[in-house]
């Protein structure tokens, strides 16, 4: 059985009642009897004690008043008396029961069944002037408690008080104990069970918020009533609760900041790593070429102006491209990281793709290439426009690398109702199907045509990539009828 504080009062309350009425039953069984023999006795003794005062300054008359006072202490102590000469002569008797053929008392001796006046008028001295014996009445079938004792010089008397009637008084006693014991023991459990569960109430409650806030649950709170120990308890498990609640809560804010300061570091240094390898690997041939050149220089090994010019030439594109390719790199990790954010605002998409397509102009020209725009109405777009603004130039000079064939650049837009896509087309040689994902990834190359004389870092459409997963929008590429064409979309503004 589960146990319960509210089952332990009750039967701790139930066990103790049950165990004083049963010590009461036995002291009143064992003890009560002896306490009423000794009260008889001291009875007895007064009475005889009165009587031999009376008598001591009275003569014995049976119409004395003290003969009257002893017939009202047998009827109402139930006491009888009775007083003889020593000539077994009764003077007075209370009761008829004394009395038989004359004047004949059971004797307090075992194995006679005569009283001996020679035994009394012999051991009732004035050294020891009664004494006191239990016997039985066979005529009445009673046992009884007797005193006999010396009143004057030529009187006895005798006094006895009937035994049975304490017994009898034991036991009337024990069974109303019981009875009154048993109403008892149950009224008692159940008050003590309806005052136990009282009790134990809020003990549970108390418990079950605690077995909430073992949980991490700290939503219950105890509705404190009183203001006895119970409900200071309840006020400071509250205040406990709100106090790791706090604490919890702080613990998991800064759990979650030192995770971000452990992701960032492992960021940044992912980062550098990278950085590092790229640059590593990227510099190698600007480098070496701008070394050879240089030593070239050194050595003297050119005689005309126009071949130095050359070689100065040479010399400054590579490290236009290595300060190109380290910014490129530099861009490109801080996106990848988040080390930028996004400054997003509305704008006019359609502006801005008109805009950039006129700072391209000139190279437009140097190439014979015709750029077609035909979008004429504002489409409004939320995004940053910088880096829009970034992912158009750097597809604008993609296909400017690789516009060939009739040499046609298209711009043009795709809307629906929330979304707008922007489509740059180029003219040219289409690209093998799976190379389509990989052109994405830093610095890779599809074939001969992006070579270094093609100019660039090899990092824009990375670049386009990052710009375009941080605004969380799609973007990509596919070959179409007479060429290819890059894609991104923007959340149009209605």
């Amino acid at each position: 059985m589960k146990e319960s504080i509210n089952i332990k009062l009750f039967l701790t309350v139930s066990l103790l009642l049950i165990l004083v009425i049963l010590t009461v039953l036995l002291l009143n069984t064992t003890v009560l009897e002896y306490y009423y023999r000794s009260q008889k006795e001291i009875l007895l003794i007064d009475t005889y004690s009165s009587a031999r005062s009376y008598y001591s300054t009275h003569d014995i008359d049976a119409s004395s008043e003290f003969i009257a006072e002893l017939q009202k202490i047998d009827s109402t102590r139930n006491i009888e008396v009775v007083v003889c000469d020593l000539d077994n002569n009764v003077l007075f008797s209370s009761s008829s029961n004394f009395i038989k053929n004359g004047f004949i008392l059971a004797t307090p001796f075992a194995g006679t069944t005569e009283f001996s006046f020679d035994f009394l008028t012999q051991s009732l001295t004035e050294e020891t002037p009664y004494f006191i014996k239990n016997f039985s009445d066979n005529k009445l079938n009673s046992e009884f408690m007797m005193l006999y004792g010396r009143l004057t010089e030529r009187y006895l008397i005798f006094i006895r008080t009937p035994i049975e009637a304490i017994r009898e008084s034991v036991d009337i006693s024990n069974t109303f104990l019981i009875f009154v014991g048993s109403i008892c023991v149950i009224l008692s459990s159940i008050i003590t069970y309806a005052i136990s569960k009282a009790f134990t109430k809020p003990i549970q409650e108390l418990n079950a918020i605690a077995l909430s806030m073992s949980n991490l649950d700290f939503s219950r709170k105890y509705e404190v009533t009183t203001n006895d120990e119970i409900g200071r308890l309840g006020m400071s498990i509250n205040k406990l609760s709100e106090n790791l609640q706090k604490t919890i809560q702080d613990l998991k804010e800064a759990n979650i900041d030192l995770e971000k300061d452990v992701e960032e570091k492992s960021k940044l240094n992912e980062m550098r790593s990278q950085f590092i390898s790229d640059v590593s690997h990227e510099l190698k041939t600007p480098i070496a070429l701008i070394q050879g050149y240089a030593e070239g220089l050194v050595d003297n090994i050119l005689t005309d102006e126009e071949s130095k010019k050359y070689y100065c030439e040479v010399i400054l594109d590579e490290a236009n491209k290595m300060s190109n390719l380290t910014k490129d790199l530099l861009d490109l990790s801080r996106l990848e990281y988040g080390k930028n954010e996004l400054k997003l605002e509305d704008f006019n998409l359609t502006d801005l793709v008109a805009t950039t397509l006129k700072k391209n102009e000139l190279l437009f020209n140097d190439k014979n290439v015709t750029c077609e725009f035909n979008v004429d109405h504002p489409v409004i777009v939320h995004a940053d426009i910088n880096r829009i603004e970034q992912v158009l130039t750097n597809y604008i000079s993609n296909a400017l690398k690789h516009v060939c064939n009739e040499k046609i650049i298209r711009c043009s837009f795709k809307e629906t109702d929330n979304k707008v896509r922007v489509v740059i087309f180029n003219s040219g040689n289409q690209i093998a199907d799976e190379d389509l994902p990989r052109l994405w990834t830093r610095f890779y190359k599809v074939d001969s045509s992006r070579n270094r004389q093609a100019g660039g870092t090899g990092l824009g459409l990375s670049l386009v990539k990052a710009i375009m997963i941080q605004h969380k929008s799609a973007f990509g590429s596919n070959n179409v009828k007479d060429g290819v064409e890059f894609w991104i979309e923007l959340p149009k503004v209605n």
